[in-house]
């Protein structure tokens, strides 16, 4: 038999990672500790690390679009 549970937490205020491999969060409303092999810890790390490079990336677009705009606009301004 397979249990499982979700656990919606908005904010995550702390983050800590234990000497017994123990991951531990603080949220609104409590705690929650997670127990973490070694290799489940690489594949957390992995996906965090790709999804932030993914959203710097997606936030260094839209900031060069945005630069782009209001040099194009200065440019027409001047003229």
């Amino acid at each position: 038999m397979k249990v499982s549970r979700i656990i919606e937490a908005k904010t995550v205020s702390h983050a800590y990672y234990g000497w017994h491999n123990d991951l531990q969060l603080t949220v609104d409303g409590g705690e929650l500790k997670i127990k973490l092999d070694e290799s489940s810890l690489r594949a957390i790390a992995n996906v965090l690390n790709n999804k932030i490079a993914e959203q710097d990336k997606e936030k260094a677009e839209e900031a060069a679009k945005l630069a782009t705009e209001l040099e194009e606009q200065t440019e027409s301004e001047a003229v």
